[in-house]
């Protein structure tokens, strides 16, 4: 993560801009009133995705039933992919 002062990041925002989009790298804007953190759209949406999953209970059993499943090797019990596209197959068939 790259630190910058107010003055820093004004001066410059194109480029920090530019490296946190293209270098996947967190900038932080630090200033007396506190810092905030600068990251790539994808990214922060990424990260409230998985903040929404992890507060949603229901949610949460299911990811951590299909990680078990997964680290006990079971997966063949789990839908094939083509089991769970069978609509979309079918309707461009």
């Amino acid at each position: 993560m790259q630190f910058y002062t107010v003055q820093q990041a004004s001066m410059g925002l194109g480029e920090v801009i530019a490296r946190a989009v293209h270098d996947h790298e967190e900038a932080a804007i630090v200033s007396d009133l506190g810092a905030v953190v600068l990251v790539p759209q994808d990214e922060f949406e990424s990260m409230r995705e998985s903040l929404r999953l992890l507060n949603d209970p229901r949610a949460l059993k299911a990811l951590l039933a299909g990680h078990a499943q997964r680290d006990e090797k079971r997966l063949s019990d789990l839908p094939t992919v083509e089991q769970v596209f069978y609509d979309l197959q079918d309707s461009h068939s």
